[in-house]
């Protein structure tokens, strides 16, 4: 299991290049996008951890962590 703030600059680079490619639908509620997000990228918002404008992604596999990495940054 790997935990990545989106402090992180490289991170954050490839999360944001991530978020343009997968927009939000039209009337598409936060938990819809959420579900969609978890289903092409394989990772997960950890809801304990957000605070103070840092949010950490969980990715339960190395393997979806690097795929995402090499993907999108």
């Amino acid at each position: 299991m790997i935990r990545v703030s989106t402090k992180d600059e490289t991170f954050n680079r490839a999360w944001a290049n991530a978020h343009r490619a997968l927009p939000v639908e039209t009337l598409e509620r936060p938990r819809q996008y959420g579900q969609r997000w978890r289903e092409a990228y394989r990772c997960r918002v950890d809801p304990t951890d957000s605070k103070l404008g840092e949010t950490y992604y969980i990715f339960d596999r190395d393997e979806d962590y690097t795929w995402f990495m090499l993907k999108w940054s």
